[in-house]
């Protein structure tokens, strides 16, 4: 586990992404040196935390307030899902009036009752939480065969 740990503390490294999709911009952030969380045969749940948002304006973005409080939100979650490694935030998709948050899980029950008590101290949030079996972790290895390799 101190090498998982380190990984995502010591050593976290994350790319940015930006694109375009429908005809407005979205941007994806996610950490590609995840192989030793896939390697362990654990974190085979993948929890998605749907934030729906209205944008101002034609880029179906989020507002800066908004932004803030979505950043405020995953810095919280990140302390209290990453610290013992429970879970592992994967990757963030923002655009479309949405932010999706990935996480990989070796207790999808746990990780729950971690996030609920987490998101208690703000006030109500337009939340969606959904859950699949992903041991393979398909989605977060689409997302790294569609960015360009020279990234990372």
């Amino acid at each position: 586990m101190d090498n998982l740990r380190r990984l995502i503390i010591d050593n976290d490294t994350w790319t940015n992404a930006e694109g375009e999709n429908d005809g407005t911009p979205f941007l994806l952030r996610f950490r590609p040196r995840l192989q030793d969380f896939i390697a362990t045969n654990k974190y085979n749940s993948q929890l998605t935390i749907l934030w729906r948002y209205h944008s101002d304006d034609s880029s179906l973005m989020p507002s800066n307030d908004e932004m803030k409080l979505m950043k405020d939100v995953e810095d919280a979650l990140i302390n209290t899902l990453e610290n013992d490694i429970q879970s592992v935030l994967a990757f963030v998709y923002t655009g479309q009036n949405q932010r999706k948050w990935h996480w990989y899980s070796s207790d999808i029950s746990e990780t729950r009752q971690r996030l609920n008590k987490t998101l208690s101290g703000f006030d109500n949030l337009p939340i969606e939480l959904s859950s699949e079996h992903d041991p393979e972790w398909s989605e977060y290895n689409a997302v790294l065969e569609g960015a360009d390799d020279s990234e990372y």
